[in-house]
């Protein structure tokens, strides 16, 4: 911006400096011409008077026919006086006219030139903000923008990126509602269901119903939990309680958490440390999370009888924690926008296993909110994706 504002202002002096030097060079070129013209004149009226006062005069000059001067100073004739006085105000009317001809070329280049200058700068802005408008009004249909300066080109390109993100950022979230709606119907059908029949008496109030009840209480409370994250993490209000830690116990309580899910979908989590522990200074709930929903989501992209690999370790100044599937892997096209909230590699899967598409986005803040990070690789479809949360060892 401090380059294209350079511009303008550049612009605007550039017209004032040629507006400047068209004035002087036009009444230096003009004056001249005019004064050497007016001077031929005049000096021809002055040598036709003089002939003339000297013819009259010489009869009464018996020496040399010249006519003596007085001591006070030169006597001009009233005719050259005449010619003098008509000598200056043509002069003056020729330098008039000369500025004012010279001002009339200068402001008519001066006009060209601003018009150009905005056609080539206020233009395109002008196009962009009517592009604003219409992204505001929910039309994100990007810009195509050849003219201007390079920066305001650049400044197309950027707003088309933008569009383009609003536009992903709008299905998501459209998507969201719909997955929400999916998701809060489903357990509200069963305990709306179980509750009708306690009442007429048709279902028997057992443990058993009692726990289908629970469970889809429970089902919508984790994804009310998750959009509360989510909003947290998105605003930067992550409350964090840091102590001391061993990333060995934080593993082993992920673990033992999803324990029944993985012994339910047959497959087998190998914990591996390279150290006999590996402290850190960090929320111990939030890892406990942030390995848990790494794990869930491995245990959903992996086939039964499958392994997944957990992996810690440490250096002096970091902890690290991998988890490996050999599942159905990510796509490169997937891997730039994969902690993107709301954004799901395979959307059917998702909903069928009841995920909201926010848990890897939450699990990067915390790993910022702690001043680590969490990256992915995957070499491609069929291929499992390996998740490695960084974080510091003492503490953000």
């Amino acid at each position: 911006m401090n380059s294209l504002r350079f511009r303008i202002l550049r612009s605007h002096l550039l017209v004032i400096v040629l507006t400047m030097v068209l004035f002087i060079v036009s009444v230096m070129l003009i004056t001249p011409r005019v004064h050497n013209r007016l001077l031929r004149d005049a000096e021809s009226s002055f040598r036709a008077d003089a002939d003339a006062d000297e013819q009259s005069e010489r009869p009464n000059d018996p020496n040399d026919g010249v006519r003596p001067f007085p001591e006070s100073g030169l006597r001009i004739s009233p005719g050259v006086m005449n010619d003098l006085r008509r000598f200056e105000n043509i002069y003056r009317n020729a330098v008039v006219m000369a500025i004012v001809i010279s001002g009339t070329i200068a402001t008519i280049v001066a006009i060209v030139v601003s018009v150009t200058v905005a056609r080539v700068i206020a233009l395109p802005i002008g196009r962009l903000i009517t592009a604003s408008r219409r992204i505001a009004g929910g039309n994100f249909q990007p810009i195509d923008i050849h003219s201007g300066t390079d920066e305001i080109q650049a400044l197309a390109v950027q707003f088309n990126h933008m569009a383009t993100a609003l536009k992903d950022a709008e299905q998501r979230r459209a998507a969201l509602i719909g997955d929400v709606a999916h998701e809060l119907r489903t357990p509200l059908a069963s305990i709306g269901g179980y509750a009708e029949g306690l009442i007429d008496g048709v279902v028997v109030p057992n443990e058993k119903t009692y726990a289908v009840i629970r469970d889809e209480a429970a089902r919508m409370q984790r994804l009310v939990d998750d959009l509360t994250a989510l909003s947290r993490a998105e605003a930067g209000t992550l409350t964090l309680y840091p102590a001391t830690v061993d990333m060995h116990d934080l593993v082993g309580r992920a673990v033992a958490l999803l324990d029944g899910k993985t012994s339910e979908a047959q497959i087998t989590v190998d914990v591996t440390h390279q150290h006999a522990s590996e402290p850190l200074q960090a929320d111990a709930d939030r890892i406990v999370q942030v390995v848990l929903n790494l794990l869930t989501n491995a245990v959903r992209a992996s086939a039964a009888q499958s392994v997944i690999r957990v992996a810690t370790g440490h250096d002096a100044q970091s902890v690290w924690c991998t988890v490996t599937d050999t599942g159905i892997g990510i796509d490169a096209t997937h891997i730039q926008h994969i902690f993107e909230r709301f954004y799901r590699v395979d959307p059917s899967r998702a909903r069928s296993t009841g995920g909201s598409g926010v848990g890897l986005t939450i699990s990067r803040a915390i790993c910022e909110a702690h001043g680590g990070t969490l990256t992915v690789r995957s070499d491609g479809l069929g291929m499992g994706a390996t998740f490695t949360m960084t974080l510091p060892r003492d503490g953000a």
